[in-house]
Order: C-alpha cells, then structure tokens, then sequence
C-alpha cells in the first residue's frame, strides 16, 4: 500500500482583525479574504476581494446576491489581509479546511447539488428566504 504523501501544507495566517459586524466601517479598503460567523462563533461564510470593506458592506446591507438570503445570521468577521495572489489560494483552502454551509462555490467536500441542498435547509431553518431548487 503507498503511503499518503501532502502535497500542499498551506497555514493560514492568523487573523489580522476580529470585528463585530457592526464594526465593518473599521476594516480597511484594502485585499484580503475573511470569515464571517454566527453567534456560536462558527464560520459560515468564507469570501475573499480586492476591497474587503466595500465586500463586507455589501454582506451586510444585503446587496450581495451569494449571502442576501442567509446574512442575517452572521455575528463576527476575521479578517485577513494580504495579497492579491495569495488571498485566493487562502480562501479556497480555508473553505474545504473548514467547510463553511454557505459556500458552495470552490467547496469541494460534496456535490454542488448536495452542498446547495444542504445550505437550501441551513436557510430554511436559520430564518432565512429559502428558494425553491430544482436538484436535477
């Protein structure tokens, strides 16, 4: 039997702000990636962008068509800043490391159809507008 071998063994770096999200006018307009949490503390969210305030801003106004319909369960922010290149390669490791339910996109983990079954029901019961998805 091989032996497993890693090919990639990437750290993600500690944050660089922990914010309420009614602190979201404190992060800085700058590149980066970022985890938004629920009230438990745990990471729903994972997203990255050239401009983390202007992203974040549009999480959390609702004008963001990947959260508008589950945003309201999120709590606290991680925000990581860095470079360009590197914040991509870091939220897409840090979504299948952590398998946030509202990431579909880059996760993965499962099935896009069982990743968005799965976050259609997290919706559901968190209190969100869940819409009808047609699975085939």
């Amino acid at each position: 039997m091989k032996e497993r071998v890693t090919l990639i063994n990437i750290e993600i770096p500690n944050y660089s702000e922990m914010l309420s999200v009614l602190e979201i006018h404190k992060v800085k307009s700058e590149s980066g990636f970022y985890f938004m949490k629920d009230s438990s503390e745990k990471i729903v969210y994972i997203g990255e962008s050239f401009n983390l305030r202007k992203r974040l801003n549009k999480h959390m106004t609702g004008t963001s068509k990947t959260t508008k319909r589950f945003g309201h369960v999120f709590n606290s922010i991680d925000v990581f800043y860095c470079g360009m290149k590197e914040r991509k390669i870091y939220e897409i490791y840090a979504i299948n490391l952590y398998d946030p339910i509202g990431n579909v996109d880059g996760n993965e983990s499962a099935s896009k159809e069982e990743l968005i079954k799965r976050r259609e029901e997290w919706i559901k019961i968190s209190g969100g507008s869940a819409i009808p998805v047609d699975l085939k």
